[in-house]
């Protein structure tokens, strides 16, 4: 990968304008986006290629990439097993580098990278390697930015987390520090959130991992939205436990977008990319 000087690179657009731009958009159509999510490498590298243009041609508003880690704590059975087929299958980190480039040049749909922290806290290549204050998450965010990853979404990162000064990086190369909340966030923590979050928030419907099948309770997670975005004063995503057109729409006024991911993934196994193709069908308003 080439090194990249933040202050010289974005002259024009930042990688995360592209995400601002889609986020307008939708709140100015009224209705809830959709974002969908993929393990990159599961089942394979160049089926994920398959996947994202199958979504993105049904009309999806956000794609996220999930780089596969070992032990991913926020995600549920499904997801979890999906990030050990890749890895079996030998993806890499620097594969997501390579996916993120591809798919960023050929789409104009915002792409965000899904990860943990060891993940970024261990890289050592791309931007700026030699410097060593350009190795571990600072280099892992500079070069999320040089392939156009539009955001980061590190759910083990908590805002308090400053020694590695990750928004600050993140803001350095123009890339978004998406934090993800649940429904039992304090009010000092959603303050502490909004103070260095940027782009959107994360929600989660509930408390827990991904993946298992339950109706949202939705008065309580109303308010907690509420909450979340006068604290927060940004747009918000929903995600966890989403599979339904019917969960889409009791989001609408409440958040902007809803996240989908283990529900496609089943999808996918059950049909291929003809059955993720079905599920969006239903799902894209």
């Amino acid at each position: 990968m080439t090194a990249v000087d933040p202050k010289a690179t974005f002259r024009g657009p930042t990688p995360g304008e592209r995400l601002d731009r889609a986020l307008e958009t939708l709140r100015s159509s009224g209705r809830v986006g959709i974002m969908t999510h993929i393990v990159l490498g599961y089942p394979s590298v160049e089926e994920s290629y398959r996947i994202v243009d199958c979504m993105v041609q049904s009309g999806v508003d956000i794609i996220e990439v999930q780089i596969p880690f070992s032990d991913p704590t926020a995600d549920g059975p499904v997801i979890t097993a999906a990030c050990q087929s890749a890895l079996d299958g030998g993806v890499r980190v620097a594969d997501a580098f390579t996916f993120m480039k591809e798919v960023t040049s050929r789409y104009d749909v915002p792409f965000l990278f899904m990860s943990y922290l060891n993940i970024a806290f261990a890289y050592r290549g791309g931007v700026n390697a030699s410097d060593k204050k350009n190795t571990g998450l600072r280099a892992f965010v500079g070069e999320a930015a040089a392939v156009g990853a539009c955001g980061l979404i590190l759910p083990d990162i908590p805002p308090e987390q400053t020694q590695e000064r990750y928004p600050e990086n993140c803001r350095d190369f123009g890339v978004h520090p998406i934090y993800v909340v649940s429904p039992n966030a304090t009010e000092k923590r959603l303050q502490m959130i909004g103070q260095v979050a940027s782009g959107l928030i994360y929600a989660t419907s509930r408390t827990g991992t991904t993946g298992r099948e339950m109706q949202l309770e939705l008065e309580r997670l109303t308010l907690f939205l509420q909450q979340a975005r006068d604290i927060c004063k940004l747009p918000l995503a929903v995600g966890f436990s989403i599979s339904g057109r019917q969960q889409i729409e009791a989001l609408r006024g409440h958040a902007d977008v809803a996240v989908i991911g283990t529900h496609l993934i089943r999808a996918y196994e059950k049909d291929g990319v003809d059955g993720v193709r079905k599920e969006l069908g239903e799902l894209v308003g």
